[in-house]
């Protein structure tokens, strides 16, 4: 078990700047605003697809130019990491949670490429595809057990490529 006084000494606390003070004001959140946020979170209603569409178009064109090579390999992996990242920071508040876990894979993996080559491509476009029909069918929470499965397949390709390609 690690030692709690030792992941003290890791945490940051970072300062908000001038701008941001000025709306939010000064001091601590009350309970009560705390909760109503809350609410409004997991009360809402919104639809997620417009939005998700919205990266997941991004990612497909950065799957295109990547594959003709009209950017570079560092701004590819750069581009698709930050499409994947959008959408599992606003998949959970729209209760996607299948969408966040999917991406959060993708995210590791893609954090974890030296390079990015034909095959790495083709894992991120067949987690585009996943993500894809999930935003289209409207498959809001966790999937259940084929939501597991489709997880367990993304860890294991992104496993698979990393054991023949030596990216870890």
């Amino acid at each position: 078990m690690k030692n709690v006084t030792n992941l003290s000494r890791k945490v940051r606390i970072i300062r908000a700047n001038y701008l941001l003070r000025s709306k939010i004001g000064t001091g601590n959140i009350s309970p009560e605003t705390i909760q109503e946020c809350q609410k409004v979170i997991e009360e809402n209603e919104i639809d997620f697809s417009p939005l998700a569409r919205e990266f997941l178009d991004d990612l497909a064109e950065t799957i295109r130019k990547t594959r003709s090579r009209e950017i570079s390999e560092s701004e590819a992996v750069a581009r698709m990491a930050e499409c994947v990242m959008q959408l599992k920071a606003n998949a959970a508040i729209f209760h996607y949670k299948l969408v966040g876990n999917l991406a959060q894979v993708m995210l590791g993996f893609l954090e974890s490429l030296n390079h990015i080559d034909a095959n790495a491509v083709e894992i991120v476009e067949a987690h585009h595809k996943t993500l894809s029909a999930i935003v289209e069918k409207q498959m809001r929470g966790d999937g259940g057990k084929y939501g597991r499965q489709l997880e367990e397949e993304l860890t294991h390709a992104c496993e698979r490529y990393e054991r023949m390609n030596g990216n870890r």
